[in-house]
């Protein structure tokens, strides 16, 4: 039997249980991150359904970031494979942040320190907004952006955008914001409404695992974001 179901159309915890002769219990056993939310499983996403080979350097599971740290979680219990320092927000004296001000943002205070939580409605400045996004994978996991794309609109070594799923989507058009991305913080002080990585080194990292999970048949990694 396969170790793992890559989650099509049409498909819930239950009808894949179903698939493979399974029990519902059984699923959310082998799937911890889906425990919380069975709802939140989409096309693309790999379902643990057997224990026989372990799989985590192959398929994730999701990637959770929490106003610090990004972590990457594996398929096998929900094991954490690699954690990267990272940020969202501008903290205070930030480079873009006295540009924003300078351009007549009278709603911003270059004290404040707008990585924190309580900002993440705050356009242009805040952290990414607390929910579910969705990392679509594709061959070479090829950057969106990035400053080799010659466009001038990336980060440092590069980043992917992210889909937003349906009550990050609501907050974030409520809140004038749009275009959320994992990318390299690219050594700038902040980064307003994404996740930043920051390390270089880190991003190629992620960008490997995510590429030999495609090339397994994974479409697509969950993004959570929930701040401590």
């Amino acid at each position: 039997m396969a170790s793992v179901h890559i989650v099509k159309d049409g498909d819930n915890l239950t009808v894949i249980a179903k698939k493979y002769a399974m029990s519902l219990g059984e699923i959310l056993a082998l799937n911890p991150s889906v425990r919380e939310n069975q709802n939140l499983i989409h096309p693309g996403m790999a379902i643990k359904i057997s224990n026989k080979i372990a799989v985590d350097e192959v398929y994730i599971s999701r990637m959770l970031f929490n106003g610090n740290t990004l972590t990457v979680y594996g398929i096998n219990n929900d094991r954490i494979l690699a954690e990267y320092p990272a940020i969202s927000g501008l903290p205070p004296n930030a480079p873009h942040l006295a540009e924003l001000i300078e351009q007549g943002r009278g709603d911003l205070d270059i004290e404040a320190d707008y990585t924190l939580p309580r900002y993440q409605n705050v356009k242009d400045a805040g952290p990414i907004q607390e929910g579910h996004y969705t990392l679509p994978l594709k061959q070479g996991m090829s950057y969106d952006k990035s400053y080799a794309a010659g466009d001038g609109l990336g980060w440092g070594e590069g980043g992917w955008i992210l889909a937003e799923h349906f009550w990050a989507k609501v907050g974030n058009i409520f809140g004038g914001r749009f275009g959320f991305f994992l990318h390299h913080d690219g050594g700038a002080r902040g980064t307003s409404g994404c996740i930043g990585l920051k390390n270089g080194e880190d991003l190629k990292e992620i960008k490997q695992m995510l590429i030999n999970a495609h090339l397994k048949g994974q479409k697509s990694v969950l993004v959570d974001v929930k701040y401590q």
